[in-house]
């Protein structure tokens, strides 16, 4: 998959084998997702820090984070911590995966609320739900437009009106937030409000 450089160092990394390999590369080709993809998760792993000595964890919680994505369900990140524990004994050399601490990334990224105890797993709980993040302050106005169109197609039983409404109140809550966590330097939060604010005034002109 040479449009997936990090994908493929992330299998290696984790010497994870053929038939999970396909699983993953299956789940997040499916017809329905438009932005939670293969695409995603290369674009996340760019941001994993390669010397954190939680890499393999944060890189393991990349890969299955959206393994199972039904947006109209509410239990995809259960259901995706559920299939990572049942194959994380196939992958990386037994004991040396923190699998507690995959499975509590996994189920953050649900609410994507950051961590202030300053613990060494809570570091690297903020680090993954920053990369999950980061396509909201892209630097490359073409790929943000790729996400939010994405979504939307992903969303696509949605009525227009509906969807600008929650996808506001989405975009706004985010934004907040993230300002707020001080987990974002100052060219992120400009680009974040950036990238935003754009598609803020695309969900008004399209209601």
């Amino acid at each position: 998959m040479p449009d997936h450089p990090w994908l493929i160092t992330a299998f290696d990394r984790l010497n994870i084998g053929g038939r999970t390999r396909a699983m993953i590369i299956d789940h997040h080709s499916e017809p329905h997702r438009h932005y939670h993809t293969l695409r995603h998760l290369d674009l996340m792993l760019r941001q994993i820090p390669d010397d954190h000595v939680m890499a393999p964890e944060m890189t393991a919680a990349t890969l299955f984070h959206d393994i199972i994505y039904d947006p109209a369900r509410a239990d995809n990140e259960e259901q995706s911590k559920a299939l990572f524990q049942s194959v994380a004994n196939t992958f990386t050399p037994p004991g040396a995966l923190d699998r507690l601490l995959v499975s509590t990334m996994i189920a953050a990224t649900k609410g994507h609320h950051f961590r202030d105890s300053g613990t060494p797993g809570d570091e690297a709980v903020n680090l993954l739900l920053k990369a999950d993040l980061s396509i909201l302050w892209h630097d490359d106005p073409d790929i943000y437009a790729w996400y939010a169109a994405g979504i939307r197609q992903e969303y696509a039983f949605v009525p227009d009106e509906q969807y600008g409404r929650a996808r506001a109140a989405i975009l706004t809550g985010l934004r907040d937030d993230l300002l707020d966590s001080r987990q974002l330097v100052p060219a992120e939060a400009d680009m974040l409000q950036r990238n935003i604010g754009w598609e803020l005034q695309l969900l008004a002109l399209a209601r």
